[in-house]
């Protein structure tokens, strides 16, 4: 059907005759009333049958139609994204956002499977053809590797002499030395009869292993690096936080001239042998060179340095462009200061040390990758569907370094125009990635306005470092406080009365920092980690907070300490962090002071629970005991709970189905247990069943990511067969799952595949 008009407005009405359209004013416009009614029928129609059109391509039809296009080429049915249902929650809590869906990109690539089918069958059973076969049906990075060609064979000179398989290694050469046992590995080995696995069965003839890396490389523009505290002014880390993290390379999506993907084609921590064999190969070139490496190199337009677009990493001191021609590869633990005109770089620790004419007197800036699991907490991806909507009636304050009319340089700037508007409804948007150390105080008391929101723009992840916690004063119980994509070295605390806080893809730094001290000073005293977030239960001697809420979605926190009598706690895919505390309770002595009523999906909490009461646990990981007051309202479903918990009734949890499940085997091969056989049974599965982590600090690339030793019980063990906590939303054991299907159509006859994840 072609359009009716080229009008967005009154469609139908617009086509009556002048006449009757002032006849329709003069008595109210009824009819225009009437006309708009059928006006948006005839819209929904019209849309309809264009989409039909578009379901006959694979490329723009609904994904309702996926598998029936999928059917006319004969492809084999995956787990799509599709089946994904974890956004009704957060379109319920967040109606406001830009939305219309909150489902995050899980990697179940079931559209890009069916439409390459016939693109792969032409390639059918080649090594590059599986390799990205792999990519495109996992959405990880992926490298093939044919165990074969790493056997030691017994070769005739004069017939092909293959230089790979000689047995002895080249023990001179570290940078090969140091990627033995990983996917590049070029030493060559005997043979291994076992089946192929994660760490064992690889070298045998009919093997291919698929390496596959689970971490992402998120790219952090023009991050401030953190000075080193102390006197010596030439120490810095990359990341914000001043903590040790290893610098990332690029993905990058093409392999080399094989079509095999490269160290260079994955996301992994940059190895510091590889690195320093990519400068040494840079200053091996005649001159003039050319102002990159593969590693390193410039943006676009930065100090007269050739673009890099696909560089992992590179400084600036003083906004003027470190060449490689300075850069140098070392070790930085112990600290140590490089030559006067050099940028020394440890890869493994992310710390960098300037040489005495390099010592900045502003900012050193650097463009690098970090490693993440996914999209969870602050972070420079994509986010748009979680930004307020532009429908939203409020005043837009925009911070940058632009310096252009209508902007703020700083946050302080931006809140004291609010407070100078009358603090009515507005949204502070900042669209940069420096670090803002305005402190933040609210006086929500008498606000003209209901909300504010301070966010990042999408594609940025701006570091608020406050020197003091982010405090919200004043008695407000409408009042709304979002913070959106943003990284936030403080505390948030709440002497007033608060409506709502809404932390959306944003971090509160469990512990309040994680900045490594001064090494050359006394080491500090340790001291209990303060709460990522605090609510006053009184003001002035009545009782505040009665109606706050708490509601977080893909958002990192620390210990959280709310009166009981507030509300409720709504964690959406978050990890709540205590840091060797309780992760949530209330204000007063930890054995009796509850927290409010939960409400939480998908969901990691790291220590002891106390609430009132849980209304909604599915698909949660409680790392600690857990004590509610009310066990005879809400339910726990497809969770681990920690043993000796008191809960409400639980559907399917962990470790108590282990348990059932080991006891029922035990007395059916056996008759009726004792009650210390049962017992026994509980403490051995106990010990077997939890949580292990690839790591429990936050700022690790693999934090709270689920090891790949722990128990598959937990791993997949939600509602779907996805893994319970906080990276449930990943889809990681369906997207295992769809490869090794992918692999039964398309591997050659009598090949084994072995799947191996490297980080």
């Amino acid at each position: 059907m072609a359009a009716y008009t080229s009008q967005t407005e009154d469609k139908l009405f617009n086509l009556l005759p002048a006449v009757l359209r002032e006849r329709d004013a003069e008595a109210g416009f009824p009819l225009r009333a009437l006309l708009s009614i059928m006006e948006g029928q005839v819209d929904a129609l019209e849309a309809d049958i264009e989409q039909l059109g578009r379901n006959a391509f694979v490329e723009t039809c609904e994904p309702w139609a996926i598998p029936y296009i999928g059917a006319l080429v004969g492809t084999t049915p995956l787990s799509s994204d599709a089946r994904v249902q974890d956004a009704a929650t957060a379109e319920a809590l967040f109606a406001d956002l830009e939305g219309p869906s909150f489902v995050p990109p899980v990697g179940l690539r079931s559209r890009t499977d069916t439409l390459k089918t016939v693109y792969y069958r032409r390639r059918k059973s080649t090594l590059p053809m599986l390799e990205e076969l792999a990519r495109d049906v996992t959405g990880w990075a992926a490298h093939a590797v044919e165990f074969f060609e790493r056997l030691v064979w017994a070769q005739w000179v004069r017939n092909r002499l293959r230089m790979q398989a000689l047995a002895t290694p080249d023990l001179r050469s570290v940078e090969r030395m140091d990627r033995i046992d990983g996917p590049f590995d070029q030493t060559c080995r005997t043979i291994d009869v076992r089946p192929p696995s994660q760490f064992e069965g690889w070298e045998n003839i009919p093997n291919i292993g698929f390496f596959l890396w689970r971490l992402r490389a998120l790219e952090l523009p023009q991050i401030t690096a953190r000075r080193v505290a102390g006197p010596a002014d030439f120490r810095f880390h990359a990341s914000v936080l001043g903590n040790d993290a290893p610098m990332f390379s690029r993905l990058r999506r093409e392999g080399d001239e094989t079509g095999l993907a490269t160290e260079l084609h994955v996301p992994q921590p940059i190895r510091p042998a590889r690195f320093f064999q990519d400068l040494t190969d840079y200053f091996a070139r005649p001159l003039p060179r050319p102002g990159l490496t593969a590693f390193y190199g410039a943006p676009a337009g930065m100090g007269g340095l050739p673009p890099h677009p696909e560089a992992s990493f590179f400084i600036a001191v003083d906004g003027a462009a470190v060449p490689p021609d300075d850069i140098r590869c070392r070790r930085l633990d112990p600290w140590a200061q490089p030559g006067p005109n050099e940028v020394a770089i440890d890869i493994a620790r992310g710390r960098i040390a300037l040489g005495d004419n390099r010592v900045p007197a502003g900012a050193v800036e650097v463009w690098y990758h970090m490693g993440w699991p996914g999209e969870l907490g602050s972070g420079s991806y994509q986010r748009t569907a979680w930004l307020m909507a532009d429908t939203v009636v409020a005043d837009r304050l925009f911070v940058d370094a632009t310096g252009d009319p209508g902007t703020h340089p700083t946050l302080a700037a931006a809140l004291a125009q609010w407070v100078a508007d009358g603090r009515r409804n507005a949204i502070i948007r900042i669209r940069d990635n420096r670090t803002y150390a305005d402190a933040i105080t609210l006086n929500i008391d008498g606000a003209a306005g209901r909300f504010l929101a301070i966010e990042a723009e999408d594609g940025f992840r701006p570091h608020l470092r406050p020197d003091q916690p982010i405090r919200i004063q004043g008695a407000n119980p409408d009042f709304t406080l979002t913070l959106g994509g943003l990284l936030i070295e403080s505390t948030v605390d709440i002497p007033g009365s608060l409506g709502r806080l809404r932390l959306i893809h944003s971090t509160l730094v469990p512990g309040g920092s994680i900045a490594l001290p001064d090494p050359d000073a006394p080491a500090p005293a340790p001291s209990p980690p303060p709460p990522s977030i605090r609510a006053a239960a009184q003001l002035a001697g009545a009782p505040a907070n009665t109606e706050l809420r708490i509601e977080m979605a893909f958002s990192i926190t620390g210990q959280i300490r709310v009166p009981a009598t507030a509300e409720g706690i709504f964690a959406l895919d978050s990890i709540i962090d205590g840091g060797g505390t309780p992760a949530i309770r209330g204000l007063g002595p930890a054995a009796a002071s509850p927290g409010p009523a939960l409400h939480l999906e998908r969901t990691t909490l790291r220590g002891e629970v106390l609430a009132r009461q849980i209304d909604m646990a599915t698909e949660v990981i409680f790392d600690g005991v857990v004590e509610v007051e009310r066990q005879q309202t809400g339910c726990i479903r497809f969770s681990y709970v920690a043993p000796v918990s008191r809960t409400p009734r639980r559907y399917r949890c962990q470790p108590g189905l282990a348990e059932r499940a080991e006891i029922a085997r035990a007395e059916a091969a056996s008759g009726p247990l004792s009650a210390a056989e049962r017992d026994a049974i509980r403490a051995r599965v106990r010990v077997q069943m939890r949580p292990d982590y690839t790591s429990e600090a936050y700022g690790d690339p693999g934090y709270l990511q689920l090891a790949l030793t722990g128990p598959a019980e937990i791993a997949q063990g939600a509602e779907d067969g996805s893994e319970m906590g906080a990276w449930c939303h990943l889809k990681q054991p369906q997207r295992e799952a769809n490869l090794r299907r992918k692999l039964e159509e398309y591997l050659p006859f009598g090949l084994d595949p072995g799947i191996i994840f490297v980080t």
